[in-house]
């Protein structure tokens, strides 16, 4: 079992009532639980890492066409590697 299943099980499940209401939007699933939705991805990811930290989470644009990119925080610069 992967590391989203449960959040990417809870979208499929979810998606066609979330297109009625959030179109466009990007939803933050975390488990089987609608967290938020927000207007950019950024607003999703920051929060996301304020709620649960640097852990698997799914922020996804709530459209027909079903994509998922995996985008690890320190690609965005958002998380900081001291060394």
């Amino acid at each position: 079992m992967g590391k989203l299943d449960t959040e990417i099980d809870f979208l499929n499940e979810n998606l066609s009532e979330w297109l009625k209401y959030y179109k466009g939007h990007f939803a933050l699933v975390k488990n089987a639980q609608l967290i938020g939705t927000f207007t950019t991805p950024e607003e999703a990811y920051i929060e996301g890492i304020k709620q649960f930290g640097n852990v698997p989470f799914l922020v996804y644009q709530i459209k027909e066409e079903k994509t998922v990119d995996q985008i690890p925080a320190l690609m965005h610069g958002l998380i900081h590697a001291g060394f």
